[in-house]
């Protein structure tokens, strides 16, 4: 199953706003009702999954929209175990 997750980097780094997305679920998981933990679950794992797996000073050398500042529409996607980067429509990880 497919599952991705908009990352807004106008103001940081990939690697940032997947902490940011991280804790913030996190966070939010031990206030929700049992409904909403489903999907407060599948994003962190997700997004544990990439802080845990991605080379960012790679991603962020590579692909300058990544480093932040940037208003490029930046997808983190994961399907069945693989983590993926779409950078403006573009698969650019793990097929860079």
């Amino acid at each position: 199953m497919a599952f991705s997750l908009e990352l807004d980097l106008s103001g940081h780094c990939i690697q940032t706003e997947i902490k940011r997305l991280h804790n913030r679920a996190v966070s939010r998981y031990f206030r929700s009702d049992p409904e909403t933990r489903q999907s407060l679950e599948q994003i962190i794992e997700v997004t544990r999954h990439a802080l845990e797996s991605l080379d960012f000073q790679y991603l962020r050398s590579r692909h300058a929209p990544l480093a932040g500042q940037s208003d490029a529409h930046v997808l983190l996607t994961q399907e069945d175990d693989r983590i993926g980067i779409v950078l403006d429509g573009r698969n650019i990880f793990p097929d860079q």
